[in-house]
């Protein structure tokens, strides 16, 4: 807010020389224009900055990419609890007499990237539906990539006795690094000075400038990295390093006698898109005796509105996180020999 106050303070400078020029002129025409002309510009830069105000203060709206203000507003008031590990999760505990651990591992979408509350998660909302005897735990982070699942797996201090790996296509990064086949992101940023101070410090500005670089720059760029990805499934040798990580992480489970599932999810704007990638993936996990839950067919001809949390963030909903939870029950509860009661729910309906 202290660059409100130097706009309050540009503005009252402004007043105070426009004042003293217009006291120097001849009572008349001239005088009373600009009066009228001072009044109008205090007017509308009165009104804009209660606009910046009531933004920088109440809007908070989360971003697939977290680049704007509202979205860094968004992760302050709900990113929440963060335990000593940094995942969005209560602190690690031994388990109880009898109880098992289910540990659900990922990304953005596993850590409830646009979830208000992380009791909407899917995982949340799984622990409650798997009832006593369970316990869920976290273990996600925004950015994530496989590797660092099957590092922070490995690094988790109790041990699970099911993972449910909730695998998005991006997952595949490190590998094309590794294989030389980079998948640049490039989003443009303001480039004068001017335009980095306003985009920088003041809410609407920012507000404003992301809205319009999404109808250009931020869109081509998505489209550019979405065609290169699909070719880094493509690549065979981006695809074997992808499945060294990916065994590395399925032979950790099995050497400690963890059942894995895996939950594959496809762009949600773009799931048709996706699905030679899902498919790939999916064929993988199969060939290798992991339980699979593959979202792809599901979430088919579906308008992606009613999937994803809202028009600047793509990812699940909290009515899509109840649906995988679902999907996820029935699994976890078929595996372990009990009932799967009830029937799978459906991907939600448009909204």
């Amino acid at each position: 807010m202290i660059h409100v106050a130097y706009a309050f303070a540009v503005l009252v400078a402004i007043n105070a020389l426009a004042m003293w020029g217009l006291s120097r002129l001849r009572p008349g025409r001239g005088r009373t224009s600009g009066m009228g002309a001072l009044v109008a510009l205090d007017a509308a830069v009165v009104v804009l900055l209660a606009i910046e105000i009531g933004m920088a203060l109440f809007f908070a709206q989360s971003d697939g990419f977290n680049i704007t203000m509202s979205s860094r507003n968004w992760f302050a008031r709900h990113w929440h609890p963060v335990n000593a590990l940094g995942y969005r999760d209560a602190e690690p505990a031994p388990k109880a007499a009898g109880e098992k651990l289910l540990v659900v591992l990922g990304d953005s979408f596993a850590a409830g990237h646009g979830i208000d509350r992380a009791e909407d998660r899917f995982g949340d909302v799984l622990a409650r539906d798997l009832g006593q005897g369970w316990r869920v735990a976290n273990v996600a982070k925004i950015g994530w990539d496989t590797v660092d699942e099957d590092e922070a797996l490995r690094a988790y201090p109790v041990a699970p006795d099911v993972v449910v790996l909730a695998y998005f296509v991006n997952d595949i990064y490190r590998a094309a690094q590794k294989a030389n086949f980079p998948l640049p992101f490039t989003i443009q940023f303001p480039k004068s000075t001017v335009a980095k101070y306003l985009v920088d410090h003041f809410a609407l500005a920012n507000f404003v400038y992301w809205r319009l670089a999404r109808m250009g720059n931020v869109d081509d760029a998505a489209k550019g990295f979405w065609d290169r990805l699909r070719a880094a499934y493509a690549d065979p040798a981006v695809w074997a390093a992808h499945e060294a990580e990916l065994d590395s992480l399925v032979g950790w489970c099995r050497e400690h006698r963890a059942r894995l599932i895996a939950l594959v999810i496809p762009s949600l704007v773009d799931v048709a898109g996706t699905a030679p990638m899902t498919a790939k993936a999916v064929a993988y996990f199969r060939a290798r005796g992991v339980e699979t839950v593959d979202l792809t067919p599901i979430l088919a001809g579906r308008d992606p509105a009613g999937l994803v949390v809202n028009g600047v963030d793509s990812h699940a909903n909290v009515a899509l996180h109840a649906a995988m939870a679902d999907l996820l029950r029935r699994a976890v509860l078929a595996g372990e020999g009990g009932p799967a009661t009830g029937e799978a729910a459906p991907a939600p309906a448009p909204q």
